[in-house]
């Protein structure tokens, strides 16, 4: 693969389906459940042609890794309601522990490059870029609430 394919697929990789989590500082325990969470503005809400795109690309990732058994769970919502300001998809993603994410990102270059070519990639980015502007991308560690009985 010539050197500038791969640094197209590296940014496809990014730009679909890494979380910014790279910066953040977590605590020595790993364990999770962890759940990433991307908010999606769209040029024009409700554009069908966003989740056409989305599906070749950002949730096919997501099926893939899942099917390998490397997520624990991947969910795409649409807003139906509520102000312009606030999102109009969420994408999430869980996975048990950051061990689990660290697989996630050993793995997926290579489930990028079986699922398409760079070409490809680059193709579905470009669409992608004109329709939508992601808005945020959190990683959330999900919190087991006990109930103290009367």
């Amino acid at each position: 693969m010539k050197a500038a394919h791969r640094v197209t697929l590296v940014l496809c990789l990014i730009a679909l389906a890494a979380p910014a989590v790279f910066s953040a500082d977590f605590e020595a325990d790993t364990e999770g459940p962890w759940i990433n969470v991307d908010v999606i503005d769209l040029v024009e809400y409700g554009d069908a042609s966003y989740l056409d795109y989305l599906g070749e690309g950002y949730v096919a990732v997501l099926e893939a890794v899942k099917a390998e058994g490397l997520i624990l769970d991947y969910g795409v919502m649409m807003k139906v309601t509520g102000n312009n300001s606030d999102g109009d998809v969420v994408i999430w993603w869980s996975i048990q522990s950051l061990a689990d994410y660290e697989k996630v990102g050993g793995r997926i270059g290579a489930i990028l490059g079986e699922m398409k070519t760079a070409e490809e990639w680059q193709m579905i980015w470009k669409e992608l870029e004109k329709i939508r502007t992601p808005r945020s991308s959190n990683f959330y560690r999900q919190v087991l609430w006990n109930k103290v009985e009367d």
